[in-house]
């Protein structure tokens, strides 16, 4: 990043993008309900606010934290459009219903569930998530990426995590016997 901002390096750049570019587009699916194309646009936007806003960049942080920090900062502002609504509870019964219908593996019908869960969480419950779970950053790394205290990400991942239990406790073995159940 200092090669950037010095010298307006753009084999530095480059190298930046291949090393962040597809961690930034897996975080940006999960984060805008699987939109691909979305997701591409928002990397190649994310790109370009690294070379408008390099001054911002603080060199005694890690780059990984800094560009995570813009790319939460894009999707809350997405979240904020009019348009973008998440998945209303009554769509997610319906697309439960749909899966359990279809014949598909318990692993693909387990993804697909946890897909529309995950959708079913309030933006900062999802991203503290996503984050922290899918992402590994550490607790700190998501307080400084969010701009919240360490307190507060716990809150959220404890909040996320029932919330994600509720709705996937299909799928927890403590539950099976009532699957199997005679009346």
């Amino acid at each position: 990043m200092v090669e950037i901002i010095v010298h307006h390096s753009h084999p530095a750049l480059t190298i930046l993008h291949e090393r962040y570019s597809k961690k930034l587009l897996g975080y940006f699916i999960k984060m805008l309900q699987n939109d691909q194309e979305k997701a591409q646009d928002f990397v190649q936007d994310i790109f370009l606010k690294i070379i408008e806003k390099k001054h911002l960049f603080d060199t005694d942080k890690k780059f990984y934290t800094w560009i995570f920090t813009i790319a939460s900062n894009m999707c809350k502002s997405e979240y904020r459009k009019p348009f973008f609504q998440s998945i209303s509870t009554d769509e997610y019964e319906l697309q439960s219903k749909a899966v359990f219908s279809d014949d598909l593996s318990e692993k693909e019908r387990f993804k697909q569930i946890y897909k529309a869960s995950l959708a079913q969480l309030e933006m900062h419950h999802k991203t503290t998530f996503i984050l922290r779970y899918m992402e590994k950053f550490s607790l700190n790394e998501i307080a400084e990426i969010t701009e919240t205290s360490v307190g507060t990400v716990k809150s959220r991942l404890f909040y996320a995590t029932k919330k994600m239990a509720e709705l996937l406790k299909e799928f927890d073995p403590r539950y099976e016997n009532n699957l199997f159940k005679m009346n």
